[in-house]
């Protein structure tokens, strides 16, 4: 038996009680599955979490601790030493036997010599199908279907931030993957603490650089195993999201965060910082562009 860790930062989710039974109720049953959780909220009735022991968390009264990086950073502080650490999305769903497609993963790269996989995906996605919230319904997977993260061409973006735009692509035969789809990170324990002053943009990139100068692979699964509910800004009715955005909520904090944030990315990617929720020792940044296809230092896409 392993045991898997799962971080989860959540900000007034009224999914997260849900994402965390379905991760237990779809797992194998095979490995102990421990949560870590951060809970940003503005009314009490926003904490909702199932009563099980295997679950330590902590709340915040939005806007303390709102960003990505910060609940990320909270929620990561519960790690005990499990073999495996999951890093996902408080809006998520998973297929019967998630936890050992994703461990199976990592095994399988590892005997081929890759001594610290990092799996990694943008999931398929689930939605209500009206707001009474009884019904989802979800893509139909083609379980065996890879897709790997590339950047789309948005160079003036990448040029004036250090921060690509991100998509999907089909994997076509290849394992590895160029960054990391932040709602989905499945590696060996234990995993670098996150970067607590990333608000929201850049935050992926800034892990796959750090995660890569750390000696991770970043990797596409074997097989599909999650789903996550896309923000659906078309649909007449926000409820349907079934949570809140901190940056309406908070427009002018965030404006303050964001700026930081993008200040850290752009530095860290331009002068290759080193240090605590930075870069790491193991490759350099230059290295890690040269397999991305990202020149950080003339700000193009290659």
């Amino acid at each position: 038996m392993a045991s898997i860790f799962v971080s989860i930062s959540s900000y007034r989710d009224l999914e997260l009680r849900e994402t965390i039974l379905d991760i237990i109720n779809k797992s194998s049953g095979k490995h102990k599955i421990n949560f870590g959780v951060h809970v940003s909220y503005l009314d009490t009735s926003e904490i909702v979490l199932p009563d099980i022991p295997n679950i330590q968390y902590t709340t915040s009264l939005a806007p303390e601790n709102v960003g990505v990086g910060a609940g990320r950073y909270i929620s990561h502080q519960f790690y005990n030493g499990e073999d495996f650490y999951f890093q996902c999305d408080s809006h998520s769903r998973f297929v019967d036997g998630w936890d050992e497609i994703a461990i199976h993963s990592v095994l399988d790269y590892q005997i081929q010599g890759i001594a610290k996989p990092l799996i990694t995906m943008y999931p398929g996605n689930y939605w209500y199908k009206d707001t009474t919230f009884k019904e989802i319904d979800h893509d139909i997977l083609d379980l065996d279907y890879k897709s790997k993260v590339s950047f789309s061409q948005k160079p003036e973006e990448f040029k004036q931030l250090r921060i690509p735009s991100q998509t999907a692509v089909p994997a076509e035969g290849e394992i590895y993957t160029k960054s990391i789809s932040a709602g989905c990170v499945f590696t060996v324990g234990p995993f670098m603490a996150p970067n607590k002053d990333m608000a929201f943009w850049g935050e992926e990139i800034m892990m796959a650089a750090r995660a890569y100068t750390h000696g991770y692979d970043m990797l596409v699964p074997k097989q599909q195993f999650m789903y996550h509910l896309y923000y659906n800004h078309e649909h007449p009715n926000p409820e349907i999201n079934r949570r809140k955005i901190f940056w309406h909520d908070f427009p002018e904090q965030f404006e303050d965060m964001n700026a930081k944030s993008r200040e850290i990315v752009y530095k860290t990617l331009t002068e290759g910082t080193v240090g605590e929720g930075l870069l790491g020792t193991e490759r350099t940044l230059e290295q890690y562009g040269k397999f991305a296809g990202l020149d950080f230092v003339n700000g193009e896409v290659l």
